[in-house]
């Protein structure tokens, strides 16, 4: 089954993010005490300024990610770190933290794109820097897509655990998503896109099935199969977008799409389509463009499988 990072939005999925925090920082990694209910909680997610990535394996939650945008009641930082002295006066700051993942699903996949999916949702609502206390053993991962250290490793007051403090100007974050996003000209779309992995061999899309997201492929390639003779007639690759008309229609899907190499993707539900359908259509045209260059692409490949039979 794939890996999803997406942004808990139901009460269900927000109460998984207290209990997998319990379970990772205090069953796993004996950092806190247990608490009764086994939820970890505090201020902070309280407000509607937070916002919880989640990452969900079989629709359960196995890891999480907090993203707090600045207010005037502060970020969770300021009661034990000053990130401020270190950026722009005038700069929009988000805080990243509560950092969990389980034991069984830790990877430097899953930790990377953590902070790339919060640095997105940073984007989307004008951060200009991102700045969050990470275990230093992950650090490096983080650096390599642009965040960087301010300081010197310190222990965090309520875990005791070390901490290393990193910020990411957002304008200079490395990431081959946000380059497509801005050459596409699709900024609107950022904050709404949610990212699923999958391994190879498995499948994304099934003939006959409901269509409900649109996929832009981030890393790998996918084959387009016939669903009864399982013949490949396209192969899609980085920066291509597929199942696009599940977002226009309410056709089933008419053909098979299979991860042909480990798949990247990020997705775009129907009701969010819709939502700038109604809303921003000059945002949806702009989508539509890239739609139709990969239809004219797929068509191309159809006509040199038949000129193949011919």
């Amino acid at each position: 089954m794939p890996i999803k990072i997406v942004v808990a939005k139901t009460p269900k999925e927000i109460d998984e993010v207290f209990k997998i925090r319990h379970k990772v920082f205090v069953e796993e990694e004996n950092l806190l005490s247990p608490t009764k209910d086994k939820r970890l909680v505090d201020k902070f997610d309280a407000l509607p300024t937070t916002k919880n990535l989640i990452v969900l394996v079989d629709d359960r939650v196995v890891g999480s990610f907090r993203m707090t945008l600045d207010s005037e009641v502060g970020l969770p930082a300021d009661e034990y770190y000053d990130f401020r002295t270190h950026l722009p006066e005038d700069g929009y700051l988000m805080h990243g933290g509560m950092f969990c993942v389980t034991r069984e699903y830790r990877s430097p996949r899953v930790t990377t794109d953590l902070l790339l999916m919060a640095s997105y949702f940073g984007k989307s609502n004008g951060v200009t820097h991102v700045v969050a206390p990470i275990n230093p053993q992950i650090a490096r991962l983080l650096q390599r897509v642009g965040f960087k250290s301010v300081g010197d490793e310190f222990k965090e007051p309520s875990t005791g655990a070390m901490m290393l403090p990193l910020t990411l100007d957002v304008a200079k974050l490395s990431d081959f998503f946000l380059k497509f996003v801005k050459k596409n000209q699709l900024q609107d779309f950022l904050g709404d896109y949610e990212r699923y992995f999958y391994a190879k061999g498995e499948e994304v899309i099934r003939a006959g099935e409901d269509g409900e997201y649109a996929y832009l492929i981030i890393e790998g390639e996918a084959v387009v199969k016939l669903p009864k003779s399982h013949e490949v007639i396209a192969t899609l690759k980085e920066g291509e977008v597929f199942g696009e008309l599940a977002l226009l229609t309410d056709e089933v899907r008419s053909a098979d799409i299979v991860a042909s190499k480990d798949l990247q993707v990020m997705t775009l539900s129907k009701p969010v389509f819709l939502k700038y359908f109604y809303n921003n259509p000059q945002q949806v045209q702009k989508l539509f463009k890239l739609m139709g260059r990969r239809t004219q692409r797929l068509i191309t490949q159809l006509e040199e499988l038949k000129s193949r039979y011919e």
